[in-house]
């Protein structure tokens, strides 16, 4: 049904005498994952058209999962010992991020436009707000930050870490142009992915800029009994906490009663 109007409408853009404006239509082939015990990744297809698709025209799709403040510390041997110091807490940062692209980014997109829309991991925007500040510098508004040029060592530890997990991933020529403004993309959910909302957002580049872009939301969420324990620990802390101290006492005095029978 979907690749029907997906065809009817690069049909009527082909058969418009007059020049059409750019325009997106897309779709996950699901829009909802469930997280359960034997969860171990997942593969959703991004797919789409684009209305007044020009020859030399690029698409870039960009996955935001949900944002959540992050710690950062860097590690010092302290009299022989690593510890943890220099805490910097950065806000909102993605707990996924992924980018495909039909090129590089860099042959895409001019440096402006990407870093506008936060398009690629050197654009990702990790802000840290306790340790920067605003400055005017060459007649242009910066943010600067108080501890330096170290705050790039902090910034690039989260993206290592997150490129780890999967979380964080960037691949050219990841999307696939199939025949005139279809596209295709496939989107990776690593088995450590966090539940919550995400956007995948995707653009249409032009010249160097974005002339159209269209978002798609999906919705990652435990289910079963991890849901039940996963709101249980998340509305009622306190609660879960003693819960899970009783059923530690319980298993522990079970094992030694066990054990000291034999």
């Amino acid at each position: 049904m979907l690749a029907a109007i997906l065809a009817s409408m690069l049909q009527s853009a082909t058969a418009a005498q007059t020049p059409v404006s750019p325009d997106i239509v897309a779709a996950l082939s699901q829009e909802t994952v469930e997280i359960r015990s034997n969860f171990s990744g997942a593969e959703l297809v991004l797919f789409g058209a684009v209305r007044g698709f020009e020859d030399g025209d690029d698409i870039v799709v960009v996955v935001r999962g949900p944002a959540q403040d992050l710690r950062v510390m860097r590690k010092e041997r302290t009299f022989g010992i690593w510890i943890n110091r220099a805490p910097v807490l950065f806000e909102s940062v993605p707990g996924y991020y992924t980018v495909a692209s039909t090129r590089p980014l860099n042959e895409i997109g001019a440096f402006s436009a990407l870093r506008r829309d936060g398009i690629g991991l050197d654009h990702l925007r990790l802000s840290a707000p306790t340790t920067e500040r605003q400055e005017v510098r060459f007649g242009v508004e910066v943010t600067v930050s108080e501890i330096g040029e170290e705050i790039a060592e902090y910034r690039s530890a989260i993206a290592r870490a997150r490129r780890t997990e999967a979380l964080f991933a960037e691949t050219s020529e990841g999307v696939g142009i199939i025949e005139g403004g279809l596209f295709r993309a496939v989107v990776a959910l690593p088995p450590r992915t966090p539940v919550g909302e995400y956007a995948a957002n995707v653009y249409l580049f032009r010249d160097g800029q974005a002339v159209a872009s269209r978002s798609v939301s999906l919705d990652v969420h435990k289910a079963g009994l991890e849901r039940i324990v996963y709101d249980f620990a998340y509305e009622r802390p306190a609660l879960y906490g003693l819960t899970a101290v009783a059923l530690a006492l319980l298993f522990g005095w079970s094992a030694a009663a066990i054990f000291s029978r034999r």
